[in-house]
């Protein structure tokens, strides 16, 4: 999705050996955030921050959390796990990239 259409939104990963950036665009804002690999049926884990900030780090973003989280995780496993699935924990900020392989 383009960033030229009113309410566009779009997610960007990028790697840097076992870590990296993945970064949400909305309109000219964006929210960095890290991701790192990990370990057993945890495939990755990406930091959005914890929610003691957000209102005043992101005032743009206001009161969209839970939804921003939710796009990003949809986007972080639509491009790079297919195969797994995303575990959100708002309060804190992670998002936890799960293998569906593993029982």
């Amino acid at each position: 999705m383009t960033t030229n259409q009113p309410g566009a939104w779009r997610v960007e990963i990028r790697e840097n050996g076992r870590s990296g950036s993945v970064d949400y665009h909305e309109g000219a804002d964006t929210i960095p955030c890290y991701w790192e690999f990990c370990g057993g049926d945890s495939m990755a884990s990406i930091s959005i921050g914890d929610t003691s900030d957000w209102d005043n780090c992101h005032p743009w973003a206001a009161g969209r959390r839970q939804q921003i989280l939710e796009r990003i995780a949809a986007e972080v496993v639509r491009q790079k796990a297919p195969t797994c699935r995303a575990l959100i924990d708002e309060q804190s900020g992670w998002i936890t990239i799960r293998s569906c392989l593993w029982k």
